[in-house]
């Protein structure tokens, strides 16, 4: 009988630790990383207008039905008056729960100054099949 619970203890040890690993290998959100290849530019499209534009790397791709955020804000008598912030693009060929890109991201503002953005978008490595949470913190002279 003892040789049975001892059994039961040690395969219960032994089957937690399979059982608890992450076959998707997708990292949770408070496990984000500071350095990411997501890339941001930002041009100017008329007098106020302007564009945000977000790439990524070949075998990289934005996830579709991800809670994307971006924040923008103005200093130094810079002032955000409307944006739209939402990630928009063509489904990937191959991968469809993910953009083949990103379209530009158009915002408002008046007065110059400095834009801050802030934001946390999440992408994929589809070499390494790993999907991150980017935080990104990024200031612009407009």
């Amino acid at each position: 009988m003892i040789r049975y619970v001892v059994f039961f203890i040690l395969s219960s040890i032994l089957g937690f630790g399979f059982t608890s690993c992450n076959e998707s290998k997708e990292i949770q959100a408070e496990e984000s990383f500071e350095t990411h290849p997501i890339e941001v530019t930002i041009k100017n499209k008329s007098l106020g207008k302007y564009e945000m534009e977000l790439y990524l790397p070949k075998d990289f791709g934005f996830q579709i039905e991800a809670p994307h955020r971006i924040f923008l804000s103005g200093t130094d008598g810079l002032k955000v008056t409307a944006a739209d912030l939402k990630l928009t693009g063509p489904i990937h060929p191959k991968k469809p729960e993910y953009f083949e890109y990103v379209k530009p991201l158009t915002f408002q503002v008046e007065g110059k100054g400095k834009l801050q953005m802030e934001g946390k978008l999440f992408y994929c490595n589809f070499v390494k099949n790993i999907c991150i949470p980017a935080k990104i913190s990024k200031s612009f002279v407009i």
